[in-house]
């Protein structure tokens, strides 16, 4: 008998608006996916798109106009007083711009909620201790924000965020302010919090490399609406909107070099073409096509992209030969797992 787990996330025709009823601003618009219990899932966009606004219906800052919202179980919305206090110990947020005290210490900071629940402080210090490890700032506990770097302050950010042992983790471009090192370490400490600690994660971003970095689901928003979502890798190696394409073209390019596109106009290349590959599958594939179609294949362009369980990559390749023997190996590159295949020219 198979089990089938509740999403940690469900999202149901969910719209939002603000204004009045004469001029409404519609924010949100009939958004309908489900975030997997332990994933880490990516919602990325424009500024505008309406990110910011779909994580706060999570944990009820934002109510729906129409459509539902079931978190871990529990609707946000229909949840009052202690009610939402203990959802919201299960469904921690992490911010953009840290929003630490700058009177208290970094311990201060980090056991603010536990504090506010009204936790015994035998047991906030031992927490505290426990999640300032996690984020690597244990020799940071006496530490005030002014005295640490932008990195840091998101680390305690996040450890505030963990103090509460929460199932589910919002991060709200926690990356945007941050210097390309130090995102790649936060990224890091995401993905091994989401590993080690069974934490799903739910991130918005409007950075297409922080979703190739360390998620395994993606939504593409536009406009409040979202125009695609499925598994990282399905979406990279084939997006079916121009937006998500654009997005995907600033970690796996496509386009090709200018210092290409006169070489392969010119047809001195034979006939070109554009293969996506993913798992590997393009490993041996120009000695494959050489061999197995007796073409003169030439690499002009290839490039990959690491994401967090697979690479997605593109090559283009030149094929020269009998027009049968060319139109035979693309045919056979389209029958082949993981591999796709399209006319340059």
């Amino acid at each position: 008998m198979s089990v089938t787990t509740a999403p940690a996330v469900s999202f149901r025709h969910v719209t939002r608006e603000f204004g009045d009823a004469k001029n409404p601003v519609r924010a949100l618009e009939d958004i309908t996916f489900d975030v997997p219990q332990g994933s880490i899932f990516g919602v990325v966009g424009t500024s505008g798109a309406g990110k910011s606004t779909l994580i706060r219906t999570v944990n009820g800052l934002e109510i729906a106009t129409s459509g539902t919202v079931d978190v871990l179980g529990e609707r946000p919305s229909a949840l009052r007083g202690s009610g939402l206090r203990g959802l919201r110990r299960h469904v921690s947020m992490v911010f953009q711009h840290y929003n630490l005290l700058r009177s208290k210490t970094v311990a201060e900071n980090v056991g603010m909620p536990l504090v506010l629940a009204r936790r015994p402080a035998q047991e906030v210090t031992a927490r505290v201790a426990e999640v300032l490890n996690v984020v690597g700032l244990a020799d940071r506990a006496q530490a005030r924000p002014a005295q640490l770097s932008g990195g840091q302050r998101q680390r305690v950010g996040i450890a505030r965020a963990l103090v509460t042992n929460p199932k589910l983790l919002l991060c709200d471009e926690p990356t945007s302010a941050l210097d390309p090192i130090t995102t790649e370490q936060i990224l890091e400490l995401i993905v091994r919090i989401n590993r080690d600690l069974g934490v799903t994660v739910l991130i918005i971003t409007h950075q297409m490399n922080v979703i190739a970095k360390i998620a395994d689901y993606v939504a593409v928003l536009e406009h409040g609406r979202v125009l695609e979502h499925g598994k990282v890798e399905d979406i990279f190696a084939h997006p079916s909107t121009q937006l998500t394409s654009r997005f995907v073209e600033t970690v796996v390019p496509s386009r090709l070099p200018e210092s290409l596109v006169e070489h392969v106009g010119s047809g001195t290349a034979g006939e070109v073409v554009r293969i996506v590959h993913t798992h590997g599958a393009a490993r041996t594939l120009v000695t494959d096509l050489a061999s197995r179609f007796a073409l003169e294949v030439t690499m002009l362009y290839a490039t990959d992209a690491p994401l967090r369980h697979v690479t997605v990559g593109t090559l283009v390749l030149g094929l020269r030969g009998e027009e049968r023997a060319v139109a035979d190996a693309k045919a056979w590159i389209s029958s082949q797992p993981d591999l796709s295949v399209e006319d340059v020219r």
